[in-house]
């Protein structure tokens, strides 16, 4: 460091831009996407109770039938509770 009292100053070394990251292109290039099937909302629910081969699995439905039930019995009071409030 050098410290400079009037006169001429001593020249500033050049400086160098910062660097920049390569530019990507403002939009990325469109792949032409294909529109999933419309399906109504019961198959699509019943769609997540078939097993590998397409056919309806009872007892996945059986499972969350009682966890559905099991759930209520656990809330259901809770609502009844704020319900009176």
């Amino acid at each position: 460091m050098m410290i400079h009292f009037g006169g001429p100053r001593p020249p500033m070394p050049p400086q160098h831009p910062p660097m920049r990251p390569p530019r990507q292109p403002m939009h990325p290039p469109q792949v032409p996407m294909q529109r999933p099937r419309q399906q109504s909302p019961g198959q699509n629910i019943l769609n997540q109770f078939r097993d590998t081969d397409g056919n309806i699995d009872i007892d996945k439905i059986t499972t969350t039938a009682q966890q559905v039930g099991q759930l209520y019995g656990q809330v259901s009071p809770l609502i009844t509770k704020f319900m009176k409030r």
